[in-house]
């Protein structure tokens, strides 16, 4: 369930007076996104699919109001696929006027929403994966648990935007730089969680 951007409302407002709540809520959309971005804390588990014959592209379901931002894993068959860029593919594609088939070994992102699989499937495989992503513009909020831990993060972000704004009666350059870089701070602390809870794991010792 998603917590409406009203609620984030009193965060910001205090440190842009003045500013219309419509542009508010623009930024805090922004900040959102740009959060869940670099952080990469929104993760979702792809239902498994299936590939069918002769199709190598395949629109990845994301939950409704969010975007692909990165794709964790993926993997056919329960077998790990290497994600390269498209553009390592484009000279390979076709041989002799006919798409290499065969079983995938590696996917690109291909128009932000979809993967493309090399070679060409020419058979039925399950793909399944962990993708990251983010909230769209037109999202009307963000999920309970980035609101709870991140909430005034993103509204750092928005404040830094909006007071940043030249020639604006909410205008402020300091706090517009000492909100940005608490935003910053927090984009890094949040994407370090994981590497920090592994190395801060107590080991078992057999007595």
């Amino acid at each position: 369930m998603a917590v409406i951007w009203d609620k984030l409302y009193p965060y910001a407002q205090p440190y842009v007076p003045g500013c219309p709540e419509v542009v508010i809520k623009a930024h805090l959309q922004e900040a959102a996104a740009e959060f869940c971005a670099k952080s990469e804390i929104w993760r979702y588990n792809l239902e498994p699919s299936y590939t069918s014959k002769n199709t190598s592209d395949y629109e990845l379901d994301v939950p409704n109001r969010a975007v692909l931002e990165n794709i964790m894993v993926l993997t056919l068959d329960g077998v790990p696929l290497t994600h390269v860029s498209e553009r390592h593919f484009i000279p390979a594609t076709l041989v002799n006027g006919s798409a290499v088939t065969g079983t995938p070994t590696h996917f690109s992102v291909f128009e932000d929403a979809s993967i493309r699989m090399y070679p060409t499937p020419i058979t039925k495989h399950t793909f399944t994966g962990v993708l990251v992503v983010k909230p769209s513009l037109a999202a009307k909020g963000i999920e309970d648990f980035i609101f709870e831990s991140h909430g005034r993060s993103i509204a750092a972000g928005a404040i830094a935007r909006i007071a940043g704004i030249p020639n604006k009666e909410w205008s402020n350059p300091e706090v517009a730089i000492s909100n940005q870089i608490e935003f910053e701070r927090a984009m890094c602390a949040a994407k370090g969680r994981d590497t920090r809870r592994v190395n801060m794991r107590v080991a078992s010792v057999n007595f």
